[in-house]
């Protein structure tokens, strides 16, 4: 059977539109949105936004871990059973061995309750700011539970009497030796005098002795090798009136001569020049914490605890002051 119906302009221009939608709801379904979700999977909005997430959390947990490694730095100190002042001392003494000198005053330890309190006055010198900031570091960080207060640092001594001192400690003391040298090399930067003594041993020269003299009295000393010469004489009367003027030869030695009429005659001393002010002062280094020993005195109160302690001998107790009412 043959179909020889043929369609109208109107059912084919209806058929045209049907194909053309459908054209476009293909291409819709399969075109536009897989290019649509392409661009969505290439977008790096969000990807930059999780990154920026990440490195925030990143930074913050590095913070956090930065604190905990801090806390676990931080001293952990015990309170230790009374009586612990034998390890406090061998403790003290550790950490003050390389200082140059020290000293300690243990005060009686007092018990408010269970928490004992040790003061302990403590002076000591180092050979420098740094050395003293590292023993007090120690003392704060050290495995006894201790309260540092009333610190006071200030320079040491320069003085001649002291590096002098310092020079006959240096000749058997290795750690008198470096802080010799250290104020030696202060003073020479200084362009200061320095005892030749104490420059001796900062050099590590072999000492000689100076012979003894006996002291000469100020004529003799100033006649001694002028015998037989013409010198001006002061003649003193028997009131103690010195008449000065003539010449007359110096005696033997230079000796004091007493005349028949009891006039006694000397040759003249030499008036001495005065110096000025400027001469004969010497000058001295200002004293600092950069160019000398350092001196620190302090208080230190060691905590320990009477709860369980085998023995309260040499304990003060102090009862607790109750707290005052007040009226109305």
């Amino acid at each position: 059977m043959k179909l020889n119906y043929s369609f109208s302009k109107r059912e084919i221009a209806l058929i045209l539109v049907l194909v053309l939608v459908l054209i476009g709801l293909l291409y819709y379904r399969f075109v536009y949105l897989r290019i649509g979700d392409q661009e969505k999977q290439y977008d790096t909005t969000d990807l930059e936004a999780q990154v920026q997430l990440e490195q925030l959390q990143l930074i913050e947990w590095e913070k956090m871990q930065n604190e905990i490694d801090e806390i676990g730095k931080v001293s952990t100190s015990s309170l230790e059973t009374y009586d612990n002042q034998k390890q406090e001392i061998n403790l003290l003494n550790d950490i003050f061995e390389p200082v140059i000198r020290y000293n300690f005053s243990f005060e009686k330890p007092v018990a408010i309750g269970d928490t004992v309190r040790r003061n302990v006055k403590v002076s000591f010198t180092t050979i420098d700011y740094q050395s003293a900031l590292d023993i007090i570091t120690q003392l704060h960080d050290s495995r006894y539970r201790v309260l540092i207060h009333d610190i006071n640092i200030a320079p040491g001594d320069l003085t001649a009497d002291y590096l002098n001192a310092l020079a006959t400690e240096a000749l058997t003391d290795a750690k008198a030796m470096t802080q010799l040298k250290k104020q030696v090399e202060t003073l020479m930067a200084a362009n200061l005098n320095i005892d030749e003594y104490v420059m001796k041993v900062y050099r590590g020269e072999p000492l000689t002795e100076a012979p003894e003299t006996e002291p000469l009295i100020e004529s003799e000393a100033y006649a001694e090798g002028m015998e037989g010469q013409e010198m001006p004489m002061e003649t003193i009367l028997e009131d103690g009136t010195v008449i000065a003027g003539g010449t007359a030869p110096v005696a033997a030695g230079g000796t004091v001569e007493t005349l028949a009429d009891g006039t006694i005659v000397a040759p003249r001393a030499p008036v001495a020049e005065t110096q000025s002010e400027t001469q004969t002062e010497t000058e001295k280094p200002v004293q600092t914490l950069e160019n000398s020993v350092v001196n620190v005195s302090m208080t230190m109160t060691f905590y320990e605890t009477a709860y369980n302690a085998p023995s309260l001998d040499g304990l003060i107790i102090e009862t607790p002051e109750a707290p005052q009412e007040q009226a109305g």
